[in-house]
């Protein structure tokens, strides 16, 4: 069941993702942030807790309006 919650929450963070790349929804980044650092600090020993940490500090990144190709990688990575 757990697994089903965070992968949904992983949906949700890859619309975000797309959506404030293409300057849609920018009041979402803040929650999406927080989840993906709480979710970073809580699983800190599994390797793919750090992808999420990197992916919410790009996110703060992509806050400040600079936009790379990562976007679609860490995209590729959620929905995965």
């Amino acid at each position: 069941m757990l697994l089903w919650i965070f992968n949904l929450l992983d949906m949700f963070v890859a619309i975000t993702l797309i959506s404030v790349h293409f300057n849609v929804g920018s009041f979402l980044i803040i929650p999406t942030i927080a989840y993906l650092v709480i979710k970073g600090i809580i699983f800190i020993k599994d390797p793919f807790s750090i992808i999420d940490l990197s992916i919410a500090a790009y996110m703060v990144v992509l806050a400040l309006g600079i936009k790379t190709f990562l976007t679609w990688i860490f995209v590729t990575y959620l929905i995965y």
